[in-house]
């Protein structure tokens, strides 16, 4: 890929950093916010978190993508 198109949009370096900074504070946050001892999450609800920031993801490509 050029760098003008680089530049125009894309994902670089620092916006996976964004995007998985946003995702271990969407995790790790809640654990602290409980006056009392809290219980971890569910199985099952660990995995909502990542296929709801990938559906994002991927819905973000397909947007982006230019015919």
């Amino acid at each position: 890929m050029a760098r003008e198109e680089a530049e125009q949009g894309g994902w670089g370096a620092g916006s996976v950093v964004a995007l998985l900074v946003v995702a271990m504070l969407l995790l790790l946050l809640p654990l602290g916010m409980a006056p009392g001892p809290v219980q971890p999450p569910s199985f099952s609800l660990l995995f909502v978190f990542p296929l709801f920031l990938a559906a994002i993801l991927f819905f973000l490509f397909l947007a982006s993508q230019t015919d």
